[in-house]
């Protein structure tokens, strides 16, 4: 099987290596096509993540520095522990062992694997996708997860004008979502304009380049001078929230479901953020908002997204297939070319 080697930030490479063996529980799935985060995943290309240099204390839940625990370079893909280096699999299964129920050979299967060839997991993590969908079309999964619990944490009312600060991938589902659940307008703000175009096709209302005149006062005018009733911002981009804070009407929430890196020189919380009472509630993934924990567990939240992957619009948000023997450019052309693409997918 071939794995990704992270030899050091923006240094990466294929190895051969043994297939793994397979446990009574597992499965063994064949990769058809693997996503690039280009979020999460190019902090981790660029060297940008905490976990270089330090860890999260599992008790105190706070960054403390990693003694011994900290990434030393080469890692492989398949080794035991490592996370971040893909987590958007899709394959085929080839072969599952004696335990395992609910699975048959040839069912395409989503799992949060990495970028390698073949993937061994536990059956009771992979997901089975609809057969009508397009197996490319299912690296969208970890993606809309996370777009679906922004959505939770939103708390969309029938009616809401709500504001979507980035347009890549997350932004681009997130907007679809808070149509279904009841926003009548949507406001898209993105730098590049393939993803506003792509916003647009896929029913955001009106775009705006934050480049272009000043945004948030263009939204008051459409909001009698108040504000969109909640902003979600998934830009990945300092410049990006503070112009969610300026955006993000008096007593209301922004929804932030990105992850900043480094230094926040760009956000002033002098201004808007102080004096209108401005909220930001982070949004990530792992954790569903405590109001709704009793009703929407993970495997209820699994579920509505696998129903939701059939009816978004997804077909022109794939705008690169790059052959998995050409990882290395498919990471340089998210790195470095961010205005030509909205979501890179890996072709085995």
């Amino acid at each position: 099987m071939k794995v990704m080697i992270y030899e050091g930030p923006k240094k990466i490479s294929l190895s051969e290596v043994p297939d793994l063996p397979l446990a009574k529980n597992q499965i063994r799935t064949k990769t058809l096509y693997s996503g690039l985060s280009h979020g999460t995943e190019m902090n981790v290309y660029r060297g940008n993540a905490p976990f270089f240099k330090n860890k999260m204390d599992p008790e105190t839940k706070l960054f403390v520095p990693a003694e011994k625990d900290a990434w030393i370079f080469p890692i492989r893909s398949c080794d035991p522990g490592v996370w971040y280096m893909g987590y958007a699999n899709v394959g085929e299964v080839i072969e599952k062992g004696t335990d395992v129920k609910g699975f048959a050979i040839g069912d395409i299967v989503f799992s949060n694997s990495p970028h390698q060839s073949q993937v061994i997991l536990n059956a009771a993590d992979a997901v089975k996708l609809p057969k009508g969908l397009k197996p490319e079309q299912g690296v969208f999964f970890a993606n809309l997860v996370t777009a679906y619990n922004a959505v939770l944490d939103t708390e969309i009312k029938l009616g809401d004008k709500i504001a979507v600060s980035g347009l890549g991938v997350l932004g681009q589902l997130v907007s679809q979502m808070v149509k279904l659940s009841g926003a009548l307008e949507v406001y898209g703000v993105d730098l590049f304009e393939k993803r506003r175009s792509a916003a647009l096709e896929n029913g955001v209302d009106q775009v705006f380049d934050p480049t272009v005149g000043d945004v948030a006062m263009q939204i008051r005018k459409l909001t009698n001078k108040k504000g969109p009733d909640s902003v979600i911002e998934s830009s990945g981009s300092v410049k990006g929230l503070h112009n969610a804070i300026r955006i993000a009407a008096s007593d209301t929430t922004i929804t932030a479901l990105s992850w900043y890196q480094g230094a926040c020189s760009d956000l002033n919380l002098a201004e808007e953020f102080h004096h209108n009472r401005v909220t930001i509630r982070c949004s990530q993934m792992v954790y569903i908002n405590p109001k709704y924990r009793h009703m929407w567990d993970t495997e209820r939240r699994k579920q509505t997204c696998l129903e939701l992957i059939q009816k978004l619009k997804l077909g022109n948000l794939i705008t690169n297939i790059v052959p998995y023997d050409e990882i290395a450019t498919a990471y340089e052309l998210v790195d470095k070319h961010p205005a030509d693409i909205i979501q890179v997918v890996l072709k085995y």
